[in-house]
């Protein structure tokens, strides 16, 4: 293959995807990870995507958070997975804390029936995707609902919060960088994690290969903070360069 064509394939996919690394492009293309890198250069110096640190991203994407049928659409597959393999670790009787997104809220939609667990949760998506299930108890943290992202902040969602007791708290973020943890790039998503993260006992993050390596403007959670960090498969390359000394658990969907 050219490498105009190839360049112009990587393009499409940054364009799908929001998000390429360079580990994937290589096997996907059967080339070297430095052939791939100097077509990431080239499309960068055109303005056509952002170099990211293990890829790139989509230059015409804003900078700011997506909206929730955004989120839903990328990676979907992958999220999948990682619900999958996260539901493995509930137990009955827990009271899980789901975020706002769109890979909890295929956790959620995973939830085998009949087992008893609390489910709490500020995401009017994950409501909506339990509320026909009479076999778990379903909590909603009020507060002021936010459209674009499809759920409630603020006071009232902390407040409530506060008088709950939470096992195991499954969220997402931007990115995860190996020194600094995970981030969002809405600064008040990133402070009620934040605050999610301290209350509850267990923390586990659920990240697609994508989000690894990259960083977003509000850090709310350091390695230290997670028990867990449940990524998918393709993961494998970028966890065995990156994430060989970190402390908590590395699992990979199946």
């Amino acid at each position: 293959m050219l490498a105009a064509e190839r360049q112009r394939q990587i393009l499409d996919r940054v364009r799908r995807d929001g998000t390429v690394r360079t580990a994937e492009l290589a096997k996907d293309f059967a080339v070297t990870e430095e052939t791939i890198r100097r077509d990431l250069d080239y499309l960068g110096r055109r303005g056509h995507v952002r170099r990211t640190h293990g890829g790139a991203m989509d230059a015409s994407a804003p900078l700011g958070e997506l909206s929730q049928s955004e989120r839903e659409a990328r990676k979907l597959e992958e999220k999948i997975e990682i619900a999958r393999e996260a539901v493995r670790i509930i137990g009955p009787g827990e009271t899980i804390l789901l975020d706002a997104s769109t890979t909890a809220l295929e956790l959620a939609g995973h939830l085998p029936e009949n087992m008893p667990v609390r489910v709490v949760t500020y995401s009017l998506a994950v409501i909506e995707r339990l509320a026909g299930r009479g076999d778990l108890e379903l909590v909603q943290l009020g507060g002021i609902y936010e459209a674009r992202g499809r759920r409630f902040s603020g006071m009232v969602t902390e407040s409530a919060l506060r008088l709950l007791k939470i096992d195991r708290f499954f969220f997402s973020g931007a990115g995860l960088d190996p020194i600094q943890g995970i981030s969002e790039p809405n600064p008040e998503q990133a402070r009620l994690k934040r605050m999610m993260i301290e209350i509850s006992s267990w923390n586990g993050a659920l990240l697609d290969h994508s989000k690894l390596g990259i960083k977003a403007n509000h850090f709310f959670a350091t390695p230290s903070d997670l028990d867990v960090v449940i990524t998918d498969r393709e993961s494998k390359a970028y966890a065995k360069g990156q994430l060989k000394s970190v402390p908590y658990e590395l699992r990979f969907a199946r």
